[in-house]
């Protein structure tokens, strides 16, 4: 098979446009999700539905993001796309998954929980917390259940991809050929010609002026700017409340103790394998006085932890597994468990490295954190229930109306265009909405941030406008000497190359004399040397000169500068050149590869798109 997709993977570098893992699935920002049906898909893929509700999910993510970046950039134009790239990558992760499965591919649950709690997210002070991957996942809607199958579905997935990089090699020859493109070395000099130099030498009339203005006018229009009026709600408008009583505090300590307790974790290292026997002659081996953690590193099927000697981190319970609980927490530093298995197959050999006790902090050690906390939630709280008939008014009244009602001041901005920096990105993409601009009605309830909510509505619209002559003329002479200067550096480096390659070092010397012009001698230079305005790059373009004779080259490499590179010589140097572009090469191999597999398995696949649903 793997032949198959080798011969179908060339020249299909096009598809990789397509971006078929061009999107990272965003597991976080969900909350945001506006409910759909939850028996409604988008898609199927050989009968097996592709949720809906997971596809806006992605969408309100992805489109929130690219609007922050773009601002006034983001066009409809950018949304088609996104939509067909979104839903075109969870066709392309359900085939892989179905293939995966075919293949009986599993990912072992100890992979995911590692992978879990490498995840910094979830780490407090560099250990991973269990409480804080719960308040995480639970903040955005995901139960651990859920997000584990999710990356246990991925990292199978990735076995995929791993299993074809596998599969990919060069020839020695091959190797040596790109190892000697990648090591050559160039002699070169240059001389280097800015713009900045000769634009005083270039006049401009007034006809050109106005010439260029005329024929560039849609260069000068000035957008749209708004201006708003907007009331914010948000915990500064709430009043504090007053002091709790002992009881309340002692309450909100019962209730919150595990924000005060630091569970008992321990340490482990770990040797996982497949087969008894083996795991059996590995327990013998470490009990004779085998070293455990090199066992680890050349048996552990635990790709994630095998290179650390089997190693762990710090973990608290129920999170590896119940037998693997039931061994790790009955164990004494140093001791090492008999073989434990599991209910996947596998078996563990576990040796116990350390042990962290639980710690719980007395009442009066954080009755100050208990009064900020109890403040906080109180004002929260009455944030929350005002929220609602904020959202409510801000659709049924006026904006004085609003703010009146819930003793809000109404603010109001300066001036701005859309895209601009000045404000948020939703605030400013609400402000230019056509409901806001065209309707003349509020917006919708915009959150900006954690427990700050704003409506706004528009004060004031400055339209379009064609800026006049005389606001521009500065910036067109500017245009103008610059494209003079530029026309006439890349005839002047054209001169002297001309000059350099017939040998005329009489003209060559004139133009160096009278344009107050030097050569910059590089000497040997690779393809990693770093040169100002790219001459590395262009140097490596000019073909090689024949023995003896130098090549001479004019470049234009910017808006600015002209370059002339002398190139003198060219050499591969001696010894062993291990360059990396065989690894760069054989990524780029398999890539193509991955992504001729998924045109395979679509072209084999029953693929419906419920088109409607977009």
């Amino acid at each position: 098979m793997l032949g198959a997709i080798r011969k179908k993977s060339k020249g299909w570098v096009a598809y990789l446009i397509v971006g078929l893992i061009t999107v990272p699935f965003a597991l976080f920002g969900i909350q945001d999700y506006v409910s759909r049906s939850a028996n409604t898909s988008i898609a199927s893929v050989d009968g097996e539905e592709i949720d809906i509700n997971l596809y806006y999910q992605e969408l309100n993510s992805q489109q929130r993001n690219l609007q922050q970046q773009l601002g006034a950039q983001y066009s409809q134009e950018i949304d088609n796309v996104l939509k067909q790239t979104i839903l075109d990558t969870m066709i392309n992760e359900k085939l892989i998954e179905n293939f995966a499965n075919s293949l009986d591919m599993v990912t072992l649950d100890q992979e995911v929980r590692s992978v879990i709690q490498s995840n910094q997210a979830f780490q407090v002070d560099g250990v991973f917390s269990e409480e804080r991957y719960n308040q995480i996942l639970r903040l955005n809607s995901y139960s651990p259940t859920a997000y584990e199958i999710a990356q246990s579905k991925s990292l199978t997935r990735d076995q995929i991809k791993r299993n074809l990089s596998n599969s990919s090699f060069l020839s020695s020859v091959q190797i040596d050929q790109l190892n000697n493109l990648a090591s050559q070395e160039r002699e070169v000099s240059y001389i280097a010609l800015t713009t900045e130099k000769y634009e005083d030498q270039i006049s401009v009339s007034q006809s050109e002026i106005s010439d260029y203005f005329n024929a560039n006018k849609s260069n000068f229009l000035e957008g749209r700017k708004v201006k708003v009026d907007f009331v914010e709600l948000s915990l500064d408008n709430i009043d504090e409340p007053e002091d709790a009583d002992e009881e309340t505090l002692q309450n909100l300590f019962d209730e919150n103790a595990e924000l005060y307790t630091n569970p008992e974790r321990r340490r482990a290292q770990h040797i996982l394998v497949e087969d008894e026997n083996l795991a059996n002659d590995l327990l013998n081996q470490i009990k004779e006085g085998a070293d455990f953690a090199e066992l680890a590193k050349t048996n552990s099927v635990d790709t994630s932890s095998n290179e650390q000697g089997g190693d762990l981190g710090l973990f608290e319970r129920d999170l590896m597994g119940a037998e693997f609980d039931e061994a790790a927490f009955s164990m004494n530093v140093g001791d090492v468990s008999d073989v434990v298995s599991t209910d996947y197959g596998y078996f563990h050999i576990i040796k116990l490295t350390e042990i962290q006790t639980e710690t719980a902090q007395s009442f009066k050690e954080v009755r100050e954190q208990l009064v900020a906390l109890h403040k906080k939630n109180a004002k929260q709280k009455i944030l929350f229930d005002l929220e609602e008939e904020f959202a409510n008014l801000a659709y049924e009244e006026s904006l004085d109306m609003l703010a009146d009602q819930l003793d809000l001041e109404i603010q109001t901005s300066d001036f701005f265009s859309n895209g601009t920096d000045q404000y948020d990105q939703a605030f400013v993409s609400a402000a230019f909405s056509e409901g806001v601009v065209e309707e003349g009605e509020n917006s919708d309830v915009i959150e900006l941030g954690q427990n700050k909510f704003v409506v706004l509505s528009l004060s004031s619209l400055q339209p379009e406008r064609q800026k006049e002559l005389n606001e521009v003329e500065a910036q067109i002479v500017a245009t103008l000497k610059t494209l003079g200067a530029k026309k006439l550096i890349d005839d002047l480096s054209l001169s002297i190359a001309s000059a350099l390659t017939s040998g005329d070092e009489l003209t060559v010397n004139k133009l160096l004399t009278d344009n107050q012009l030097e050569w910059n001698d590089e000497g040997w230079i690779s393809r990693a040397t770093q040169l100002p305005l790219d001459i590395t790059s262009v140097a490596f373009t000019i073909p090689k000169p024949i023995l003896g004779e130098h090549t001479y080259s004019s470049q234009s490499v910017n808006n600015s500068t002209s370059l002339v590179i002398d190139l003198k010589a060219v050499r591969v140097p001696e010894g062993e050149n291990d360059t990396g572009i065989s690894e760069i090469y054989l990524s780029q191999e398999n890539n193509e590869m991955f992504f001729s597999l998924i045109k395979q398995l679509r072209e084999t696949a029953e693929i419906k798109v419920f088109s409607d649903l977009l």
